[in-house]
């Protein structure tokens, strides 16, 4: 009869009329909204990465025939419509001596410490389309007399067939 009695007042207690009482009130932050927002912030900053460009952005000019090799990230060196010369997102100024030997500095320190090993002794080099020879040919034969640069990879923008 003692089993039965303390069932009926279990039950009694459960089905009563009053709230259950809270014994201890929780402060923590539940964590995972924010591990979901987070990663999808994380998200967001690796395509937006891969959509930003490298080096100064010009207009380049377009073909139809491209190198289909996958980046080495290897320094980019940009001449604008101006004819300034620009190491990443770095303007050194117009095409000169001075400038020519910062480039050279600037781009051997990034081989020291490359991004990719494969990237070392190859540069990506960006003119604009209507910029004119005469400022892209003097860069073109420092890389190559004074630099030994093993690879110069030019930039172009993929012409649609037609």
């Amino acid at each position: 009869m003692s089993s039965r009695a303390g069932h009926t007042h279990r039950r009694w207690r459960l089905s009563g009329h009053k709230k259950a009482k809270v014994d201890v009130v929780r402060n923590d932050i539940n964590v995972t909204p924010l591990v979901d927002v987070m990663l999808v912030l994380l998200i967001i900053f690796m395509l937006m990465t891969l959509l930003m460009g490298r080096g100064h952005e010009v207009t380049l000019p377009k073909a139809l025939n491209y190198s289909q090799e996958k980046d080495k990230l290897q320094p980019v060196v940009t001449i604008d419509l101006d004819g300034n010369l620009w190491v990443e997102k770095s303007k050194l100024g117009p095409v000169s001596t001075a400038t020519l030997k910062e480039m050279d500095d600037q781009i051997q320190g990034m081989w020291k410490a490359p991004k990719n090993p494969d990237g070392v002794g190859r540069i990506y080099l960006k003119a604009d389309d209507k910029v004119e020879y005469s400022k892209v040919y003097p860069v073109l034969e420092y890389m190559n007399k004074t630099m030994f640069v093993q690879s110069v990879d030019l930039a172009i923008a993929k012409e649609e067939a037609k």
